[in-house]
């Protein structure tokens, strides 16, 4: 069946006119009538009777016009994909710069190779602003560790990491324990209201000098620059750690999952699904997460 059948028909229907339908599609009566006498020969049907001369619908042509309907927005969003591809979409993406660089930055330049008309932000945060935005869906993506999952979050482990407490090169000693250090030196933690400074050093009775911080990196470069004590996430100091330059005194939290999230009001977006994907694909290469592009 022709298309441009259909909507001829489509416009007959919704006039009843042959004349204003020629107008409204710029064709001339005659190939509006060639249109649907070739409708009628196609489907072996009277669509249209005339009655002092008046046109009305058929049962036939009713049946045809509901059913062209949904068949033209069908093929109309079918040829929509290729300007859909055209527009910019942007995602606002969020996490600790670590999981930034280390998960979404891979996701990105394979979906920028195919989706050119994608942009990303990227924002550097905490757990809990993480989660606190895409609830509200100021974000479309988040990467979180630990368990802090709200019910309004699809999501996968991508990885898992260790909390510990590391000190620089310089003054570590082996015959130390944690208590010497934590005892003797600032102690700076990343996200302490999430670790639960009680939990993870039950056995110190002194009160402990303890700097917040929510950034991975000022963690880090309080261990390397500033002699101090750092409570943090290892994966952001694998690269240290394995150089000699940051030791682990202890493991406190052992195997914590890392959580790419996306809020379940958005599961529909193509672009947001996209991405998360991705991002699932390149963890878990051979699970069941089917890259569904754009």
């Amino acid at each position: 069946m022709k298309m441009n059948a259909l909507r001829t028909f489509q416009v007959v229907a919704e006039e009843l006119n042959f004349s204003r339908a020629a107008i409204k599609l710029n064709y001339s009566q005659p190939t509006i009538t060639k249109h649907i006498q070739y409708l009628e020969d196609e489907l072996g049907v009277v669509l249209l009777e005339r009655n002092n001369g008046k046109y009305a619908l058929t049962r036939a042509g009713h049946e045809l016009f509901n059913h062209s309907i949904v068949i033209l927005r069908e093929m109309n969003a079918i040829s929509n994909l290729s300007s859909n591809a055209s527009s910019l979409v942007s995602l606002k993406l969020q996490g600790h710069d670590y999981y930034c660089y280390r998960y979404f930055i891979p996701a990105i330049k394979k979906m920028a190779l195919a989706y050119p008309n994608v942009s990303f932000k990227i924002e550097g945060s905490n757990n809990e602003t993480t989660v606190s935005q895409l609830l509200r869906n100021e974000i479309d993506l988040g990467i979180i560790s630990g368990n802090v999952l709200p019910s309004e979050f699809e999501s996968c482990v991508i990885g898992h990491e260790e909390v510990a407490l590391c000190v620089n090169k310089q003054i570590y000693k082996s015959n130390k324990t944690s208590e010497d250090y934590l005892t003797q030196y600032p102690i700076v933690i990343d996200e302490s209201e999430y670790y639960n400074t009680e939990n993870i050093f039950p056995y110190i009775a002194l009160p402990l000098n303890i700097i917040d911080s929510s950034s991975d990196e000022v963690v880090q470069e309080s261990i390397l620059l500033h002699n101090m004590v750092g409570v943090v996430r290892t994966g952001r100091l694998q690269s240290h750690i394995d150089s000699g330059e940051i030791i682990v005194v202890e493991s406190l939290i052992k195997n914590d999952p890392i959580y790419i999230i996306k809020n379940k009001a958005n599961r529909n977006n193509a672009a947001i699904s996209a991405l998360y994907d991705i991002v699932c694909e390149i963890a878990h290469p051979r699970n069941k997460h089917m890259v569904k592009w754009i």
